[in-house]
């Protein structure tokens, strides 16, 4: 029977564009033993840059901003990516959205893509970050003083990635993150037979969930969880001495989002956690069919941590 872990992790863009307040945030959220800290870019500072100042801040607390799939270019967002696991010594990971709306198309002089093309470029672009992330071999960096070589180019290898609306050469420009390949998460809708697959090799590690409410939200993760790895998205309010959540999320009425909430005492919160935890099935801890990923050496491919 395998053993299930639940993962906590909390988004800080309620600090706001503070870089100083965010690691202020993400150091008690470390504190609390929270495993991990999200950033996203909306009306804020990047949320790499933002993830960055945090990860030289902290210690063990995972790093995890949120980056668009769809009109940003690929191999940037893998630097940038390799960059942050590099500065948090193992912590990053990607949570990946696809902002497909006429704004960000626009700024990039591209247009929206058809919702059925969604998956297959979400993919394409995942593809891409790993044999990116796979192009430097873990020896490549040899610093030798003596012929004056910084790297052995021989362990460099192309990308070599041909998506339907774009094409990756490569290799990488910086070397193989700590972790070898990040960890994904990536929406339920974008996991499709013909497009993004639900495996680690050469798709995306966690499948992330939401609805507008509970019920409907522990419905769609428990079929999520057969497969492997599940994330939630919920709003919590939490009673506390002298106040509620229920008040408290009242005053947010304005600013609430359509994503389910929990409104309550820490303990019944941690009744619900309890009940989400008991969707592992034995033997599933992670991801079972996993294609093999075209382009990829058999050696490097068991390196991938």
């Amino acid at each position: 029977m395998s053993e299930y872990s639940l993962l906590l992790a909390l988004n800080l863009d309620g600090a706001g564009n503070d870089p100083n307040d965010s690691a202020l945030a993400a150091l008690r959220a470390e504190s609390a033993e929270f495993h991990g800290v999200s950033f996203s870019s909306d009306g804020l500072l990047d949320s790499v840059q933002r993830a960055s100042f945090v990860a030289a801040k902290t210690q063990r607390i995972a790093v995890l901003p949120v980056i668009d799939a769809l009109f940003t270019e690929p191999f940037h967002t893998a630097t940038q990516l390799a960059s942050l696991d590099i500065i948090s010594h193992g912590r990053a990971g990607w949570i990946l959205e696809t902002q497909n709306d006429s704004v960000q198309a626009d700024a990039v002089g591209r247009s929206i893509l058809p919702e059925d093309q969604l998956s297959t470029e979400a993919a394409d672009v995942v593809t891409t970050h790993r044999r990116l992330w796979d192009s430097w071999e873990d020896d490549a960096v040899i610093r030798d003083e003596a012929t004056g070589r910084y790297l052995d180019a021989t362990k460099l290898h192309y990308a070599d990635v041909e998506g339907k609306n774009f094409s990756v050469k490569g290799p990488a420009i910086t070397p193989r993150p700590p972790q070898g390949q990040l960890p994904i998460i990536a929406p339920a809708p974008l996991f499709t037979p013909d497009g993004l697959q639900h495996c680690r090799l050469n798709g995306a590690d966690v499948v992330k969930v939401n609805a507008a409410n509970l019920d409907e939200l522990l419905a769609k993760a428990q079929t999520a969880s057969s497969k492997g790895a599940v994330a939630i998205e919920l709003d919590v309010y939490l009673d506390t001495a002298g106040d509620t959540g229920a008040r408290r999320a009242a005053e947010q009425s304005v600013q609430r989002t359509p994503r389910a909430e929990f409104i309550g005492s820490v303990d019944e919160l941690i009744s619900f956690l309890k009940v989400r935890g008991s969707y592992r099935q034995p033997g599933r801890s992670t991801p079972t069919s996993c294609p093999p990923a075209s382009g990829r050496s058999e050696d490097r491919r068991k390196r991938t941590a």
